[in-house]
């Protein structure tokens, strides 16, 4: 089982220089598993398609940036903090990332439909983990509070990720965390509107 996972990272891993180098469209299985070192009969054992490999391979690229944004937050006991260094990482991980830039760059068409659309959308799990990290982080938010919060934080994030915001990242994350903070404490409760 194990050297199955290691030929289906080798795959993955491909998956993404070779959609670094040439774009989504343009990406081949065959140069995948060229890439990989593999046969095209290995790389079609692990994966169902050429969609299906793409699929993965954003999915488990969108995983690492949840991994190392969620470790960014826990280093704070502050809300505000908190949260901000998560949206810091945020974006510095998306800007950075290959994959994200030659998109951007050169096949926004494809890009949206990854980061919003269907099963495999990234919006739907940045804002599971924006709620995740508020509900932690700030306390006594929860419910249609919390959920509205990572809604807006969700669908900020993925603009400045198709377009950068003009200011520079830590204004960005200071700004949108004392927001949504803000916005959390100052609330009132449903009883009270």
């Amino acid at each position: 089982m194990t050297s199955e996972l290691t030929v289906e990272e080798r795959l993955l891993d491909a998956t993404l220089e070779v959609a670094a180098d040439h774009g989504i469209s343009r990406l081949s299985v065959g140069d995948v598993a060229k890439r990989a070192g593999l046969s095209r009969q290995t790389l079609y054992k692990h994966f169902a398609s050429r969609d299906d490999l793409v699929s993965r391979t954003v999915l488990r690229e969108a995983g690492r940036i949840v991994e190392q944004v969620i470790a960014a937050a826990v280093l704070h006991d502050d809300p505000v903090a908190s949260i901000e260094a998560a949206i810091l990482e945020t974006l510095r991980l998306v800007r950075g990332h290959p994959l994200l830039d030659r998109l951007v760059a050169t096949e926004p068409e494809v890009l949206l439909p990854l980061l919003i659309g269907g099963p495999w959308g990234v919006l739907g799990a940045i804002r599971d983990i924006s709620k995740q990290i508020i509900e932690e982080r700030v306390p006594g938010a929860t419910g249609p509070e919390s959920s509205s919060a990572a809604d807006l934080l969700s669908r900020m994030l993925i603009s400045y990720t198709v377009r950068s915001p003009d200011q520079p990242p830590e204004e960005v994350a200071h700004f949108l965390s004392t927001a949504i903070v803000a916005g959390l404490t100052t609330a009132p409760t449903p009883a009270h509107r």
